[in-house]
């Protein structure tokens, strides 16, 4: 975290400079904006497109299958569509243009990556966003019904296309499928195709009924509101913990009083002190230091490179005489000189 930062008065929101470079808002942070996530809030968004945050990201089995057989549902579906193709096919020579972001020439504040898209013979002409999705819950996709969350995703994209439809493809998964995605099959008996139409998608949005339109007259509002002033939503000491911990941890005077700080840090001094001098660690540490300088001086003696687990590696490099130019060339020295304050953190003698 490179950012400075501060609370607003009430300490519910974070305050940082308006950010001159950000994210977008994608598919998936569409539905943190407005409210409809239940995995991240608006203030979770808010710290990523800001840049202020970025949670640490592993793979899950999840994510995993979900990358193996995305490309098999997109087979499923050539099979059962005209004209379907990857968005890589679809961009071919140019797709490293619009790899991170297949809608930077549509818009300055959305963005995101389709999976697969339709298109006319003339294999230009869109005529259908495909998101591709895997779940281990089929009640979620129930009678045409599809997560609140890729809704707003195959919306979002559709509406910035100026498409009229979203085709979802959506294949269920056992414990097998996801210990080897590899072996998976997609067919008619574990996956389904729901198509739904723009117009007729309605969102419930902090009680009010927004259309697409809505939604994006509200994210463009929430982005002037919070992106462009740097001032964040109200953030949940539950929900925002990752978040908020990341970011106190980059500053805890601004939680902890100085004073106590300084307590604090000191008496973490003592004791990890006392714990070196409990179990040795101290002198350890020298014998480790006098043996490896013993041994390096050895193997420079006796040119050898390796010994044991040691490897010696010589480097040559090119050393600076700086007293030696001062004296000769004094004034010159000189005119290259600047003063630069910097800053030494000591303890007191009570450790």
């Amino acid at each position: 975290m490179a950012k400075n930062w501060n609370y607003n008065e009430n300490k519910n929101k974070i305050i940082i400079d308006p950010p001159k470079q950000t994210l977008r808002i994608t598919g998936h942070r569409m539905s943190s904006v407005l409210g409809l996530n239940e995995y991240q809030t608006p203030f979770g968004a808010w710290c990523e497109i800001t840049k202020l945050v970025k949670l640490p990201f592993e793979d899950t089995k999840y994510t995993i299958a979900g990358k193996a057989i995305e490309p098999k549902l997109i087979d499923y579906m050539k099979k059962k569509l005209p004209n379907v193709v990857s968005i890589e096919d679809y961009y071919g020579n140019v797709f490293e243009d619009f790899r991170w972001n297949n809608f930077k020439d549509d818009s300055k504040i959305y963005g995101g990556v389709i999976d697969a898209v339709t298109t006319l013979n003339d294999k230009k002409t869109l005529t259908a966003i495909i998101e591709c999705k895997t779940s281990s819950h089929p009640e979620h996709w129930s009678n045409g019904m599809v997560p609140t969350e890729y809704l707003l995703q195959g919306a979002l994209y559709s509406y910035l296309k100026g498409l009229k439809q979203i085709i979802f493809v959506c294949t269920f998964l056992n414990d097998i499928d996801y210990a080897h995605p590899e072996n998976f099959e997609a067919n008619d008996s574990n996956t389904i195709i729901v198509i739904k139409k723009l117009n007729d998608l309605i969102f419930e949005v902090n009680g009010e009924y927004l259309n697409i339109e809505g939604c994006i007259e509200y994210g463009n509002n929430w982005w002037k509101s919070y992106i462009e002033s740097g001032i964040s939503p109200e953030f949940d000491e539950t929900k925002d913990k990752e978040y908020l911990d990341i970011i106190r941890s980059s500053d805890v005077t601004k939680d902890t009083p100085l004073l106590k700080a300084c307590e604090e840090a000191f008496e973490l001094s003592r004791a990890i002190k006392q714990a070196k001098v409990d179990n040795s660690i101290d002198e350890m540490e020298k014998r480790l230091k006098s043996l490896e300088n013993s041994i390096k001086q050895e193997m420079i003696d006796s040119d050898t490179v390796m010994c044991g687990n040691y490897k010696l590696n010589k480097q040559v490099k090119k050393s600076f005489r700086e007293e030696d130019f001062a004296k000769e060339h004094e004034e010159l020295y000189n005119k290259y000189i600047d003063i630069v304050e910097s800053y030494r953190l000591t303890k007191g003698k009570g450790e």
